[in-house]
């Protein structure tokens, strides 16, 4: 029989639980409607405990993504805020789930996890305000629509609802997206929270919101 995840304070399940593995990994978990940053716990071969302050319930679907590209999928079996445990549709290779990151050739950095968003934001480079809708962020960066231009290279300040305004650097600009890289990374308890608001989708667009399946 496939193990389910620990339950919280279940010694009885922790000693049949020969493979589980205490660790703290900052993951994506995406369900049906959305992306969210959350912590693995506790990971065995057939399940893992996860910390969310986003509200998920018991029988739902859901993803987890973790900084290395490996996914897992499965249904949550329980629900005890601010964690869930995940049952795996399929018992995993742990080792497999912990190998290192891989590395961005080009930057010499680990890939970014992603979170999508549709949030209104302002953009001052030299003085001048640019307004854009926040696509997608991460604890490193953003990408962003922008109504002005921009280009590699250019020091920015990103004002997001909700958030603290960030010093950014402009790495990319494409098409009216622009991708830019944090001088400082957000904390993963500031981000977190902001991501159980509604500030995260607040702006007026064509599109609903869905899970981010690219990571950078």
């Amino acid at each position: 029989m496939t193990p389910s995840p620990l339950m919280p304070n279940d010694s009885a399940m922790a000693q049949r639980e020969a493979r589980l593995t205490t660790i703290l990994l900052i993951a994506r978990l995406s369900t049906e409607s959305r992306d969210d940053l959350c912590r693995v716990r506790n990971l065995s071969s057939g399940g893992m405990r996860i910390e969310t302050l986003s509200p998920v319930s018991m029988g739902a679907r859901a993803s987890v993504e973790l900084k290395n590209g490996a996914t897992v999928e499965g249904v949550v079996v329980w629900s005890k805020h601010p964690e869930i445990g995940l049952r795996f549709d399929q018992p995993v290779d742990i080792s497999e789930l912990l190998k290192p990151p891989v590395r961005n050739a080009a930057a010499h950095l680990p890939r970014s996890l992603r979170l999508a968003t549709r949030c209104p934001v302002i953009v001052r480079r030299d003085g001048h305000l640019m307004s854009g809708v926040l696509k997608d962020i991460s604890l490193g960066g953003a990408r962003i629509s922008l109504s002005g231009t921009a280009r590699a290279g250019d020091q920015v300040m990103l004002g997001i609802p909700g958030l603290d305004s960030r010093r950014a650097t402009v790495r990319w600009a494409k098409s009216g997206l622009v991708g830019l890289a944090f001088s400082e990374v957000i904390a993963f308890e500031e981000l977190s929270r902001w991501l159980s608001t509604e500030q995260r989708q607040t702006a007026v667009v064509d599109e609903p919101l869905s899970p981010t399946r690219q990571s950078s």
